[in-house]
């Protein structure tokens, strides 16, 4: 009778580890916004780092790290609805008043050739995020945005090619 009980506890002894191993390899991508190098890291669901971009960020810094989200929706060729408060500051700035949608392949359309949506369930950053493209690369490596994420069209359709639609992906924003 003891060596069943041996048996029994080394058996759910060796299921618990294999559990545990499972549950410890990630299941999902993810993207590493890092605020003080501005950059986007992209590591795969080993955690190997596998890609680098230089990326424009928010003027604002969030009040707190790490700020979790994950990935909602990725749209290639999208269209775009411009804020009141872009729209305004866009007319300061440039002298020229946006539409209220812009389709896809519109000079003035900064969203560029792709758009990936970010959900954040904290109050430390705006709850929708979105990662794109742009068509105004000269500011890549700044921080002149008014929240999103911007990348040069080439590096947005590069990390598409690694990632899509089917895969989880989580975000995490650092300092």
């Amino acid at each position: 009778m003891r060596s069943l009980k041996i048996y029994i506890y080394i058996l759910a002894l060796g299921v618990l580890l294999f559990y545990q191993s499972v549950d410890a390899a990630q299941e999902y991508y993810l993207i590493k916004v890092s605020f003080s190098r501005i950059k986007l890291f992209l590591y795969d669901e080993s955690g190997k780092e596998v890609a680098v971009f230089p990326v424009t960020l928010s003027r604002i810094t969030p009040k707190k790290f790490p700020v979790e989200g994950e990935v909602n929706e990725i749209i290639r060729k999208p269209s775009w609805g411009p804020s009141e408060g872009t729209r305004r500051e866009y007319l300061r700035k440039y002298r020229k008043e946006l539409a209220k949608f812009i389709k896809y392949g519109d000079p003035d359309n900064a969203m560029g050739e792709a758009k990936i949506i970010i959900v954040f369930k904290t109050e430390d950053v705006n709850p929708i995020i979105r990662i794109h493209g742009t068509n105004k690369e000269e500011f890549i490596g700044q921080r002149v945005s008014r929240g999103c994420i911007r990348m040069r069209n080439k590096d947005i359709l590069s990390l598409l090619d690694i990632v899509n639609e089917k895969n989880k992906i989580k975000v995490l924003f650092t300092e």
